[in-house]
């Protein structure tokens, strides 16, 4: 009974320095284990977040291209491209208030307008783009369309046409047109406002 007494205190000495180191180990272990799922979490949500980013920067440089492509099209006076940026039976309603619906339409349309508008020192070109996408695949935009140096009806030059701008654009497969288009002149500054610029006031 001595020897197993004398004994019993050091076989639980033993065990607990010899189980001492484990714990640490073991609790070490286990957050390492945790850190490393976290950081795999958030690695995976990053390149996800990173990927739809990139996704929403390509659709909307692929919607601002058709306001661009529409303007590029207007100097090259290149009416087939200026419909072909629109759905096959997209809507648009022209500066001058004419409905137009469909291609065909819109071809018959921009083809004369073009013809008696530019001429050789003519410039079109968009800004103040606003896009907001109202769903993955459908985006609106509002932005200014600005015309320079266009043939007037009377044959003089008009230096600058300020022209509002807005589309519902859509994706069509692989590539996005507009669906329906509103284009209406832009109002142009008070008399007031431009006296008092140009006097520096």
């Amino acid at each position: 009974m001595k020897i197993s007494q004398t004994y019993r205190p050091v076989f639980f000495a033993t065990h607990t320095i010899n189980s001492a180191p484990q714990a640490p180990k073991s609790a070490l272990r286990g957050l390492m284990h945790r850190l490393g799922l976290t950081l795999l979490a958030c690695t995976l949500v990053l390149g996800v977040t990173g990927s739809a980013s990139a996704g929403d920067a390509r659709d909307e440089a692929a919607v601002r291209a058709l306001g661009d492509s529409f303007a590029k099209a207007f100097v090259q006076k290149n009416a087939e491209l200026r419909a072909s940026l629109f759905a096959e039976n997209g809507t648009f309603v022209t500066p001058v208030g004419d409905f137009l619906q469909g291609r065909v339409a819109m071809v018959k349309d921009f083809g004369p307008e073009a013809e008696q508008a530019v001429n050789g020192s003519t410039q079109a070109a968009f800004s103040n783009y606003r896009v907001r996408f109202i769903k993955p695949d459908v985006a609106v935009v509002d932005a200014l369309l600005t015309v320079h140096n266009v043939n007037g009806p009377d044959g003089t030059t008009i230096p600058v046409i300020p022209i509002n701008f807005f589309y519902v654009a859509a994706r069509h497969g692989d590539h996005w047109l507009i669906e329906d288009g509103r284009a209406h002149f832009a109002p142009a500054p008070p008399n007031g406002m431009t006296k008092s610029s140009a006097s520096g006031n």
